[in-house]
C-alpha cells in the first residue's frame, strides 16, 4: 500500500506528456476452472484528470494466473472505477490494452479499450474500461496481468477518487484460474457424442437379440 500511494504521489507531480506506472495488485481468488465470469475486489488509486497519459499493470498475486485454454472461444475483462461525482456529459477516456507473462511482456497484440459511462441520470460516478484481449495461436495460454494505456480527461477536480473500491470481472465461455489447473482443454468437436451413439446403438441390438431367448 505505501508503494501505492508513492506511485499515486508520483502520477499527480510528473507532466502530462509522461505516461506513470501504477501497479495494482489483484488476488484471482481460489483456482478453478470457470464457465461464465469471476468478479474480484479492485483498489483504484487517488488519481485526478488532468489530461495526462496513464499506465495500469494489474499484477496477480500469489503465482496465479489465468489460462486461456484451446476452447476459450470468448474471454474479457470489465474494470469498474469510480468517479467522484463528475457532471455530465460523461468525460472521454482513450486507451488500450494488453495481456501480460510471466516475466510482465506482451501477450498478444494491444487492442483498443471500450470506456462506458457509469452514470445516476446526474453525474459520472464511475466507468468500465472494457477489454477483450487477443493472444496468438499458441494455445493454451497463461495471463500473469494485464497492461492498460490510458489517456486521463482534461478536467481538474475530478478522478478516481477514494470511497468504496470498484471491481473488476473475467468473463469468457471457459477460462482457468490457475495454479493447479488442467493444462488445457479443446472443444467438443462431436466424438463424444458420435461414442454415445455408437454405444446406444449397440446396448438395443443386443437387447434385440437377447429378448427372444427370454
Amino acid at each position: 500500500m505505501h508503494l501505492l500511494r508513492l506511485l499515486t504521489v508520483a502520477a499527480l507531480l510528473v507532466p502530462a506528456s509522461v505516461a506513470v506506472a501504477i501497479l495494482l495488485p489483484i488476488d484471482l481468488g481460489p483456482t478453478a476452472v470457470v464457465y461464465g465470469s469471476r468478479p474480484v475486489d479492485l483498489s483504484a488509486p487517488n488519481v485526478q484528470f488532468q489530461g495526462q497519459n496513464i499506465v495500469f499493470d494489474f499484477s496477480f498475486q500469489n503465482g496465479e494466473f489465468i489460462r486461456l485454454f484451446t476452447a476459450t472461444k470468448s474471454f474479457q475483462m470489465d474494470a469498474f472505477f469510480r468517479i467522484n461525482d463528475a457532471p455530465l456529459p460523461p468525460l472521454n477516456f482513450a486507451g488500450s490494452g494488453y495481456l501480460t507473462d510471466n516475466l510482465g511482456g506482451q501477450l498478444g497484440p494491444a487492442v483498443s479499450l471500450l470506456a462506458l459511462p457509469v452514470t445516476d441520470l446526474v453525474n459520472e460516478i464511475g466507468v468500465d474500461f472494457l477489454l477483450r484481449p487477443l493472444t496468438s495461436n499458441a494455445v493454451p495460454a497463461d495471463a500473469y496481468g494485464i497492461h492498460l494505456d490510458l489517456t486521463l480527461p482534461n478536467s481538474p477536480g475530478f478522478g478516481f477518487g477514494s470511497g468504496p473500491p470498484g471491481g473488476i470481472t473475467f468473463a469468457g465461455n471457459v477460462f482457468g484460474i490457475g495454479p493447479g489447473i488442467p493444462r488445457d482443454i479443446v472443444p467438443d468437436g462431436g466424438s463424444t457424442a458420435l461414442f454415445l451413439t455408437i454405444t446406444l446403438g449397440g446396448l438395443i441390438s443386443m437387447r434385440a437379440r437377447v429378448a427372444p431367448a427370454g
